[in-house]
């Protein structure tokens, strides 16, 4: 790679693709809550020359698609074949294609079906594992919908810990609306979810391992964990018991989330970064938001297509 500056830098370690919050529908456009438009068939599009991208001109070795594949609109009995055409666009990609579970995935299908589509492949229905494309580097990816009202059979005691949850934190009747709630509460919302105990000890192992190996992590989640990265309102319900957890190691350098389509970034108060990505679905037509991420020993860059900022995380020395 070179410079801005002309002069050639050290070759990246490895590169993969990135991109957040298709939201497909085969509907007309439409706008969000707060009347962000909203482009419900273009995002296939932007998929399509996302795909293109990382095959003709990248060596990656994978993609990360960081949720929400399918919009909440879509009518359901188009679901399964909506998720389908989606999957089968990433599948286009010359290598291995790593999901994860979002809100809007969930309002379509239960996880159950969602998950084999999806290839993710765990027990009892979880959606969390990580992987290691080279010795130095392990990804994580975090189940954030673990504790949820959707997704989940309603009389399932995640699903009933999260209605208790959402009763205690938000006296909205309407438990998607943050009226009253102040600051950080306002994440209180149907539309999130929490990481669950067996996840919680699951990813403290993961990190234990990561240490003991000398391995950079990035940890992967459709909902972002960091404040200072989104709105309050697109947080993580239990964001604060994971970044305490992550900030007990040194070994996580980066997170990476989506579900905030605006997106964001901050460095944290131990000096990991937070990328939460532009949304592919808030593309006006001819317009695209993906990424493509070179790893480094010493950092992690992100080069943005059009509305995908580009973003040079350095890692602190700890």
């Amino acid at each position: 790679m070179v410079s801005s500056t002309g002069v050639a830098t050290a070759q990246p370690l490895f590169s993969f693709g990135l991109i957040s919050d298709v939201q497909y529908a085969d509907i007309p456009d439409g706008r969000s809550f707060l009347g962000v438009p909203r482009y419900y068939r273009h995002s296939i599009l932007v998929l399509q020359r996302a795909v293109k991208e990382w095959n003709t001109h990248q060596k990656h070795k994978f993609v990360i698609n960081l949720g929400d594949i399918v919009d909440g609109f879509c009518p359901k009995d188009q679901s399964i074949n909506a998720v389908k055409k989606v999957v089968d666009e990433f599948e286009m990609f010359r290598g291995p294609v790593y999901h994860m579970i979002g809100n809007h995935c969930l309002y379509n299908l239960p996880r159950s079906k969602l998950l084999p589509l999806l290839k993710i492949q765990t027990l009892d229905g979880h959606a969390y594992y990580d992987f290691s494309p080279v010795p130095d580097y392990r990804f994580v990816v975090l189940d954030t919908y673990d504790i949820s009202a959707i997704g989940w059979p309603q009389d399932h005691p995640r699903a009933l810990e999260a209605m208790q949850l959402l009763r205690e934190k938000n006296p909205n009747e309407d438990k998607n609306s943050p009226t009253n709630l102040v600051g950080v509460e306002r994440r209180f919302l149907m539309f999130n979810g929490g990481v669950g105990k067996e996840q919680m000890e699951w990813l403290d192992g993961v990190l234990q391992d990561a240490t003991k190996l000398k391995q950079k992590v990035v940890v992967s989640s459709h909902l972002p964990l960091d404040p200072c990265a989104a709105t309050e309102e697109a947080l993580l319900w239990n964001y604060d018991e994971v970044m305490n957890l992550i900030h007990k190691y040194n070994c996580v350098k980066v997170c990476l989330a989506g579900h905030d389509h605006k997106g964001g970034y901050s460095i944290d108060s131990h000096g990991v970064h937070h990328r939460v990505l532009e949304a592919a679905l808030e593309c006006p037509p001819g317009t695209d938001a993906f990424g493509s991420v070179y790893v480094y020993d010493d950092r992690i860059s992100l080069v943005g297509i059009d509305r995908m900022a580009s973003t040079d995380m350095y890692f602190s020395h700890q």
